[in-house]
């Protein structure tokens, strides 16, 4: 061991000390200098902002008012009933493409009601509509103050901020209306601000509660900010506007001059007190380097990876402990031999021959070697080799180490993954859907299958794939989310499930897409897409036959009823041929009063209009065409029902009863395919109760609210009722239990019924006979205000 050389006692110690000393206060009064510049540098900024600030009041006041200016124009020109619609179009229209924020400008009546809409494109509102929440309130205070109010804040179809600005106006002393522009408080800001401001700051208004309306960003401003408040005096209506400054890009030089000082002085500080070490380092050199050499040799020993170390001629110099133990020979047998070397099986001497030439040129790949050797027991095994040069103290190269690891478990485990892998692909591959994935940030295919390659090309791959698959992708509005503002907490996401159809081929397919968290960490899209244009095609089948099915059963109801109808078709042709006898007679004998004909061809004109109404019906009921739902009252539509029924029932001596509560709101159907069922259901009750006595056959159609969007409606008999077999097969096609039944009635009603969104079932009567229930859409009254 070398003697540690101690570093001499420094004989004056205030020589040591008074460099720090000077250090110290140097540092000190450049701190203090860079803040006072840093102090006049936010003083600065603040009084810009301040100056922003105040044009944009005064930008955005001076637009607002416009509005206002303009509304009161119109009001004034309705006043004088100089404004007409088509001149409103125009007015308005214009003043709306030239102002983007105003989405519409609306007329309304002091109920509310919009009347007038301008542009017609517009989507914000519809004429018919009525104001309400706060839109309705703030139309009330403008009638009762009789002056301009700008509305609350209210959320449009995309939930973006509004606010409805009205301007009351009168004729005389009366309230005739208001007319109202629609404002998106987005719009406003990006319209009246120009780009530079809003890059520049962060806007976001807020109302008088101090509640977030809108935002301009998403981005919080740094805790360093300069910050400001507009105060919008807006009539009935105050919003305030508070601007943020973002930390400009230079804002990392406030920071550098303080982060130079403290640097620099702990580097001089640093060198100082190496310097003042270094006496007492030098000694201990000696002992570090020896056991730091100690401590190599150890790790070299310990290490898993066979180290080798071998010269410009190939002799082995030096070899560890693991690779001994790796080829199962001595550090004795291994030490000075050159090539060949013992552990390289004899069927390999020309590839590793080959090698150790390769690495002795300075020529060995950064990747090594990959090769086969053997054991002293003869056992072979996989080691890749890694040879790197070897280089003395003088600089000059002595050889070359290798490091060499045991790669046959990897090996192995890496072929069983590229089976596996190639297994995956032939399954994706031999699939019938198609199946591509995207990355979502910038739309590359990173994978797709031979269906998707052989719909959209065999050059798929790191295209971007919403031009690959444009002709075939559903629209953004369409998905579930928006894929841009998926956070990997969100991961795995559903984004779209359901059909769409390929523009150019006219296939249509079932969408299906997830995000989903990729093998390198990025976010990205699976789209699977199944041909399911054959099952298109067989419901079109479906779908005609249905109808065909509902037609022919339209018509045996009517050949059914044919004998009944003509019956009542006599009644009213009868009373009209006597109607018109009786007033010749009396014109002929010159022996009558007008007001006597006029009674009597009164009466002849009823009678004709009810054979009339007896045909229309009749011809509805057949007449071939789309279903078409539009509301319609229940009473009508069952009195109409009963007009037909009443003929079969009078012909059987059966009693017919409707309790329908007269509140009922109204129901969304196709008329004639409900009339159909209804009929339909009564028929099949009249029929069943056959067998009864004339005063005990009573059939009730009844009516009640299920639910807050349904109706169900129920036809009672007392007939013979079913059996319990024949609950579960009733509505099976062409399963009937009359004699000469077809069997097609009851599904066709069920068909009906699901189409509508309905469900019709039957149950048993305790005391005797059936009773079929069926449900109905009824009418959203938020959709159809009356």
């Amino acid at each position: 061991m070398f003697p540690t050389l101690l570093a001499p006692t420094p004989r004056q110690p205030w020589l040591w000390n008074a460099p720090y000393l000077a250090v110290g206060i140097f540092a000190l009064a450049m701190l203090v200098i860079t803040g006072l510049l840093q102090w006049r540098e936010h003083d600065t900024a603040k009084s810009a902002l301040e100056g922003d600030m105040h044009w944009a009041e005064r930008t955005l006041e001076n637009r607002l008012f416009n509005h206002l200016d303009f509304l009161g124009e119109l009001g004034r020109e309705q006043e004088f009933m100089q404004l007409g619609y088509e001149t409103f179009q125009v007015k308005a229209s214009k003043y709306v493409s030239e102002n983007p924020e105003i989405q519409a400008i609306i007329w309304v009546d002091t109920e509310g009601y919009v009347e007038w809409v301008a542009p017609n494109e517009s989507t914000a509102t519809f004429v018919g509509e009525r104001l309400a929440g706060v839109r309705w309130t703030a139309l009330q205070e403008a009638l009762r103050i009789r002056r301009e109010v700008v509305s609350g804040d209210y959320p449009d179809h995309d939930l973006k901020p509004l606010h409805d600005i009205i301007v009351p106006v009168r004729r005389g002393s009366a309230d005739i209306g208001a007319f109202v522009a629609l404002q998106s408080l987005e719009t406003l800001l990006r319209a009246s601000l120009p780009t530079a401001f809003t890059t520049r700051y962060s806007l976001a208004v807020v109302d008088p509660l101090q509640r977030l309306v809108y935002s301009n960003t998403s981005v919080k401003p740094s805790d360093r900010q300069i910050s400001g408040r507009i105060t919008l005096n807006l009539p009935n209506n105050r919003l305030g506007l508070e601007i943020v400054a973002y930390r400009g890009s230079n804002v990392w030089l406030t920071v550098l001059p303080t982060l130079l000082i403290v640097v620099l002085t702990a580097i001089t500080s640093v060198t100082l007190l190496q310097l003042r070490r270094h006496a007492r380092r030098r000694a201990e050199t000696e002992e570090q380097l020896r056991a730091a050499y100690a401590f190599r040799q150890a790790m070299s020993q310990s290490l898993i990876t066979g180290l080798r170390a071998i010269d410009l001629d190939g002799r082995i110099t030096f070899v560890n402990s693991a690779f001994c133990r790796m080829t199962g020979f001595d550090e004795s047998e291994l030490v000075g031999i050159r090539p060949p070397y013992p552990y390289w099986p004899p069927e390999e001497f020309e590839r590793l021959q080959w090698n150790i030439d390769t690495a002795l040129a300075g020529k060995a790949p950064a990747s090594g070697f990959e090769m086969r050797i053997m054991r002293k027991s003869g056992e072979r095994f996989d080691v890749r080799l890694y040879f790197s040069p070897l280089i003395d103290t003088q600089g000059r190269q002595i050889g070359w180490m290798a490091s060499m690891n045991d790669i046959t478990e990897p090996r192995r485990a890496r072929q069983e993954l590229e089976r596996a892998q190639e297994r995956f692909e032939t399954v994706i591959d031999g699939l019938d859907s198609a199946v591509h994935v995207a990355d979502l940030a910038s739309g590359e295919i990173l994978f797709a299958n031979r269906a998707f390659q052989n719909i959209f090309g065999f050059d798929t791959i790191g295209r971007d794939s919403a031009v690959i698959t444009e002709a075939c992708r559903p629209d953004p509005d369409e998905l579930n989310c928006d894929p841009q503002s998926l956070k990997a907490a969100d991961l795995p996401c559903e984004l779209f499930d359901g059909e769409i159809r390929h523009q150019l081929s006219g296939h249509w397919y079932h969408l299906h897409e997830r995000a989903i968290r990729w093998v390198d960490g990025r976010t990205v899209k699976v789209q699977i897409a199944a041909d399911i244009t054959d099952r298109k095609r067989i419901e079109e089948v479906n779908l005609q036959q249905q109808k065909r099915l509902d037609q022919t059963s339209r018509l045996i109801t009517m050949g059914e009823m044919a004998s009944s109808l003509a019956h009542e078709l006599n009644q009213p042709l009868s009373a009209i041929a006597n109607y018109c006898a009786g007033c010749v007679k009396r014109m002929q004998a010159g022996n009558y009063q007008i007001e006597d004909l006029l009674a009597a061809m009164q009466k002849a004109s009823e009678q004709a209009e009810r054979a009339g109404k007896i045909i229309r019906r009749m011809r509805d009921m057949v007449k071939k065409g789309e279903p078409f739902r539009q509301p319609v009252g229940l009473p009508e539509l069952i009195d109409e029902a009963r007009a037909f029924a009443d003929i079969e029932a009078q012909r059987n001596s059966t009693q017919l009863f409707v309790d329908v509560p007269e509140n009922l709101p109204r129901i969304v159907v196709d008329r004639i395919m409900i009339e159909q069922v209804l009929l339909n259901l009564v028929k099949n009750g009249i029929e069943a109760m056959t067998g009864l006595p004339p005063e005990q056959r009573r059939l009730t159609i009844s009516a009640r609210s299920k639910d807050a969007r349904t109706l169900e409606v129920v036809v009672t008999d007392r007939g013979h009722g079913l059996a319990d077999e024949d609950l579960d097969r009733i509505f099976t096609p062409f399963f009937t239990t009359k004699p000469d039944g077809m069997g097609i009635g009851l599904p066709i009603c069920r068909s009906i019924i699901e189409f509508h969104q309905g469900r019709l079932w039957v149950e048993r009567r305790r005391e005797g006979g059936t009773a079929f229930h069926f449900t109905v859409p009824q009418e959203n009254k938020d959709e159809h205000d009356e």
